[in-house]
């Protein structure tokens, strides 16, 4: 399914903030999904952590490796900022509007479950 992305996050929970889709994960807690777009998919993108806060992690690049292992769908990186962020590449050949709004919430709430495992707190 080609054509923009906006229409296709038209659901409850979702809202399109510019480049950003803003999640809500609960009743208290949102997380934003970055998207881009080119001819043949979508990159999904949400910051997990900043960079002060992965330095601060003695094991991040093992503790990344490892939820990699478990989560499906999604994957965790160390970006070149050293932000942690979690992501998705979504190919448009067959794709519906739900199982694109699936992999928006997902790649959310897969950012937000890794960041509140590092941090205990809410902050991207």
């Amino acid at each position: 399914m080609g054509g923009d992305w906006r229409r296709l996050c038209k659901a409850a929970g979702l809202t399109v903030e510019g480049d950003h889709v803003a999640v809500a994960v609960d009743d208290r807690r949102r997380h934003r999904v970055s998207i881009t777009e080119d001819s043949s998919g979508y990159r999904l993108e949400a910051i997990v952590a900043r960079r002060a806060v992965v330095s601060r992690v003695a094991d991040a690049p093992i503790r990344v490796w490892l939820r990699n292992r478990e989560v499906q769908l999604v994957g965790f990186r160390i970006d070149r900022r050293g932000r942690l962020a979690a992501e998705a590449l979504v190919p448009k050949v067959g794709l519906s509007a739900e199982e694109f709004r699936l992999y928006v919430v997902t790649v959310a709430v897969e950012a937000d479950r890794f960041e509140f495992a590092l941090t205990g707190r809410d902050a991207e």
